[in-house]
């Protein structure tokens, strides 16, 4: 018998008397309900969320690549490969729809579902526990975000959750009867490495601490390569796809891990992040659940499932010091095997301990309404804002206001307003009087160049009024006054905008182009040719801007982010800055 299970869980269920069969189907078909309610909303908000950034970049730059390229552009790290052929694919039998282009990402959520299923029912006694198990991995709130988002992380956990599937099944089987739990390791290592590059970890770092746990090294090089020569046949096969795909793009992943990530300068600044990574993914609680349940466990062979799960959680954490620091999300795969390793160790003391038995109920009937309760709010957290309701309101307002967008921003509300904002951009710039901020409350200036390097700029003033833009939607909007530059100030400090169009002189067109950043430079229109520029004012020079200024004619002005003196007007949402309030600031000051 291999260290890990009593029992063989198959010879259980054929022992299963008439009762325990009904009371498993009821149970099986009470999840399935559960989980068509749960997959029902998952689609309603395919239909009805505003594509992301991500999204509609993935949709624009590899819909048409053959499938070659989409394997070898792995720089940018918006290619996640399963995902983008997804879309491909069903975008090919249902063009233009949300569906086709999500379609991939829901498909992961339901594999895991299943996968999940089978594994409760297979390696767990009690439905407590099992219940308990579904219920906090389905209901993740960042899972749910990416069940419906056409990204590869729901993907990536499917497959990692069916790595430690896989792993454990092979370790209850018999050597003789051990393939199909091969294959099914070899799929999902090399599915989770599809579906994000990062999947080379977690199948290193799963199957490392699985063979150091269960593989019994006492009985000898020869027993062990008999027992587990399946296993080690599947993992030679995955070492040549990782040489001929990480090996055969090694450059371009290069290239993506020098452009994005975080490097750690001090520990705190590294202990931060596992921090909060671990509180936006819901990891945090699981660590010490799991390190308890080893303890109390320890003379039983579900440690063993303990060790394996939190170790890898506290593995790949480690692994951010050398590939460098990701967003939250790259480690949400860890959360459905973290979890199944504590349902492991109460499925155990359920079994062994009468009071914790009793309690069972109540304690899964609070994990149900905790995971009911935060599941929304996180999905919304994970959640990109819905910039269509934002433009909405950025249309009501007065047209003297000026709006600087993240580039973000700006690649998304040109696929959704291609007519609207394009418009609405140039009209801002005819007579400016106040600038207003989005998000992080600071100007986005794109300086020209090949690659584009983006300047972000503090307005260096304190703001007329600042709320948010939409109830439900959490984007705060900063609103700024605008003013003529002064003969003679101090530039120091101050945010310095310049509104031009095409009639200056080549040379001061230059200038602009080589000394400060466009900004909203995804609107840039040939039919409405009016730029504006953006920069800090230290080390500028007022009278040579005036000078500028004078030489450029009407086509061409300044204007200086300012302090309002004495006044402080409230605005308490985008809707309140159109028409007579504005008017009414204007003329006060």
């Amino acid at each position: 018998m291999q260290p890990g299970f009593p029992s063989s869980p198959c010879e259980r269920h054929s022992r299963q008397s008439p009762p325990d069969l009904r009371r498993r189907r009821l149970f099986l078909l009470v999840c399935c309900i559960l989980f068509a309610l749960l997959a029902a909303v998952r689609l309603l908000n395919i239909w009805s969320n505003t594509p992301e950034y991500d999204e509609i970049w993935t949709v624009q730059h590899y819909r048409h690549l053959p499938v070659s390229a989409v394997f070898s552009d792995v720089s940018t790290p918006n290619n996640h490969v399963l995902n983008t052929l997804g879309i491909k694919f069903f975008l090919s039998l249902l063009p233009h729809h949300n569906l086709s282009v999500r379609l991939t990402a829901f498909l992961g959520f339901c594999g895991l579902f299943l996968v999940l299923l089978r594994a409760v029912l297979l390696l767990m006694k009690h439905d407590t526990a099992r219940s308990a198990v579904l219920t906090a991995v389905l209901l993740n709130g960042m899972l749910l975000h990416y069940a419906e988002t056409a990204r590869g992380y729901s993907l990536q956990v499917f497959f990692v959750f069916g790595i430690l599937f896989s792993l454990l099944c092979f370790a209850l089987r018999p050597p003789e009867n051990r393939m199909f739990n091969a294959v099914m390791w070899l799929l999902c290592a090399v599915g989770a490495c599809l579906s994000v590059s990062s999947g080379l970890l977690y199948v290193v770092i799963l199957t490392g601490l699985w063979a150091a746990l269960y593989i019994p090294v006492r009985d000898g090089l020869k027993e062990n390569w008999h027992d587990n020569r399946p296993l080690v046949l599947a993992g030679l096969i995955w070492v040549l796809f990782v040489l001929a795909w990480y090996g055969g793009n090694y450059t371009r992943f290069a290239e993506g891990r020098a452009m994005f990530g975080d490097s750690f300068q001090t520990p705190a600044q590294y202990l931060s992040y596992c921090f909060k990574s671990a509180c936006e993914t819901r990891l945090l609680w699981t660590l010490p659940c799991l390190a308890v349940c080893g303890i109390l466990l320890r003379k039983k062979p579900q440690w063993r499932i303990c060790a394996l799960t939190g170790g890898a959680v506290v593995l790949m954490f480690v692994s951010a010091l050398v590939t460098k620091g990701g967003p939250a999300r790259i480690y949400l795969p860890l959360f459905a095997p973290a979890v199944f390793g504590i349902g492991m160790a109460a499925d155990e003391l359920l079994a062994d301990n009468r009071i914790f038995r009793k309690a069972s109920l109540w304690i899964l009937l609070i994990l149900a309404a905790v995971c009911i309760f935060c599941s929304d709010r996180d999905r919304r957290a994970a959640a990109s804002p819905d910039l269509a309701a934002v433009f909405r309101e950025v249309v009501k307002m007065d047209t003297r206001i000026f709006v600087s967008y993240k580039s973000t921003d700006l690649y998304v509300l040109r696929m959704l307003f291609a007519n609207a904002v394009i418009p609405d951009n140039f009209e801002r710039q005819r007579d400016p009087e106040m600038l207003l901020l989005l998000h992080d409350n600071l100007i986005s200036a794109v300086h020209v160049g090949d690659p584009p390097i983006e300047e972000v700029v503090e307005p260096g003033a304190a703001p007329v009024s600042e709320d948010y833009v939409v109830m439900g939607e959490d984007v705060r909007f900063w609103l700024y006054r605008l003013r003529p530059l002064r003969p003679g100030e101090k530039l120091e400090g101050k945010a310095l905008l310049c509104f031009t169009d095409d009639s200056i002189p080549e040379d001061i067109s230059h200038w602009l182009i080589d000394n400060l950043g466009v900004v909203n430079s995804m609107i840039f229109s040939p039919e409405t040719p009016r730029i504006c520029y953006g920069a800090s004012g230290t080390g500028l020079d007022a009278d040579k801007l005036l000078q500028m200024e004078a030489a450029g004619g009407k086509g061409m002005f300044f204007r200086v982010v300012s302090e309002c003196p004495g006044h402080n007007a409230s605005f308490n949402s985008l809707s309140g800055l159109s028409g007579r309030p504005l008017n009414q600031w204007c003329r006060e000051n």
